[in-house]
């Protein structure tokens, strides 16, 4: 185990560290929370268009249309909205005008977006199918312009100008170039391989990270990370998102739009996946850890930590155990803290994959409690079922790391009381 720590905080927390703080996987983290509320918010109207009750989903049916275009409203605006909510976040990032950015990548993203042959804009463009042009072009626009700034290639204007004046006058040089790089580049890509900036930048990134993200080797993969990041004191999930969180919500996306049309839903990994079903009370199935500490906790401290922290793991908040336990740094726990989520993750998938529990669709705040959340993440009572289960795997697979150190504590507190009387026994 000594070996081990040594290895790991030599050689990967330096690297999860320094990814962890990346300035642009930060902001497209940052851009993408930023969407959140629109995707909660269009995932209550699909709950309400598609109850998971048999009855009141028929008599539901007949609104569905109507009850459709909130949906489309905010899970068919995710990339129109993170162009430009990762644009101002980067630009903030660098202490630069973060609206003139924004526009400039809105204005960006629109001229990279091939017509419909009636001369609409496609909305299936302005979802999940133009996430990843979106964070391109986001990231584009803020270089060029942060370019320009450092190098005061703008138009400077007189102190007594009002900000908001000056500030356009500002973008005006930077936006023009960043402008006429993307129309270019589109015209060229049109002219000679009948092409746009969205074919290229979905074959040669959307479409191999997606199938990536969606595996389930992919999921694995991203949830010992996240939980090895942990186990060292690194938010593992800040780190893991930044880099996944993209993927994740463009596959939860592919399948509001698959449950709107009446088909098969694609995939299983998406965002509610990976942010709600291994992750009842927080990362680690932490819900299950502190229900031990709660209920069948002999040590003082365990019983105090679980008394402490049930009421925050209950909505999903895991910090209150990992940090009280702790189970940072220590070799006890850290073990089932990796294999309870680890597990729990594989049987849920298996359960999805064959056809146990419907996969999941909805996006619900991550501080929705079990086993609430998976009835709504997939709309069937068995994902309810499914979630109760989890929690009592996870509480099994715990249980004997517990009570090992429980007794520890135990052994140490007894002995620090004996040795507090006998020093007051001489005092005496």
């Amino acid at each position: 185990m000594t070996k081990f720590q040594t290895f790991m905080e030599k050689y990967f927390m330096p690297v999860a560290g320094k990814l962890a703080e990346q300035r642009h996987l930060k902001a497209i983290r940052d851009g993408i929370i930023a969407v959140m509320p629109l995707l909660i918010i269009g995932s209550i109207f699909l709950i309400i268009s598609s109850p998971p009750i048999k009855s009141w989903a028929e008599f539901m049916s007949q609104y569905a249309p109507t009850l459709s275009i909130p949906v489309n409203a905010t899970f068919g605006l995710l990339g129109l909205v993170a162009v430009f909510s990762i644009a101002y976040s980067l630009a903030k990032s660098y202490e630069i005008d973060g609206l003139s950015a924004g526009v400039l990548a809105l204005s960006a993203f629109f001229v990279a977006t091939p017509l419909t042959e009636d001369g609409n804009i496609p909305l299936n463009l302005m979802g999940s199918e133009g996430l990843f042009i979106a964070i391109v072009l986001a990231i584009f626009t803020v270089e060029v312009f942060r370019f320009f700034n450092r190098r005061k290639l703008v138009i400077r204007m007189p102190d007594t100008v009002p900000p908001s004046v000056w500030r356009a006058f500002t973008a005006l040089i930077p936006g023009a170039v960043i402008i006429t790089i993307v129309f270019g580049v589109d015209v060229l890509l049109t002219h000679w391989w009948d092409l746009s900036l969205h074919d290229i930048v979905a074959t040669v990134l959307r479409q191999p990270l997606e199938m990536l993200g969606a595996s389930f080797w992919g999921a694995m993969v991203a949830i010992i990370l996240i939980h090895l990041l942990w186990a060292f004191g690194i938010h593992g999930i800040s780190v893991v998102a930044s880099v996944m969180a993209p993927i994740w919500y463009s596959l939860t996306e592919q399948n509001v739009a698959a449950h709107q049309a009446g088909e098969e839903l694609p995939h299983i990994i998406g965002q509610p996946f990976m942010a709600i079903w291994w992750a009842v009370g927080g990362s680690g199935m932490v819900l299950a850890l502190t229900l031990l500490f709660f209920l069948f906790s002999k040590s003082r401290h365990l019983k105090n930590v679980g008394r402490g922290s049930i009421g925050a793991s209950i909505f999903n908040i895991s910090e209150p155990t990992i940090f009280g336990a702790p189970v940072v740094m220590n070799p006890i726990l850290m073990v089932p803290f990796i294999l309870a989520p680890l597990t729990v993750g594989i049987i849920t998938y298996v359960s999805m994959a064959i056809g146990l529990v419907g996969k999941p669709y909805v996006i619900v705040p991550w501080t929705t409690p079990a086993p609430f959340s998976g009835l709504l993440t997939t709309g069937e009572f068995s994902g309810l079922v499914l979630m109760i289960i989890n929690i009592i795997v996870a509480m099994v697979i715990y249980y004997p790391f517990f009570k090992m150190y429980d007794r520890q504590l135990l052994k140490e507190e007894t002995a620090d009381a004996t040795d507090n009387i006998k020093e007051e026994g001489k005092s005496e």
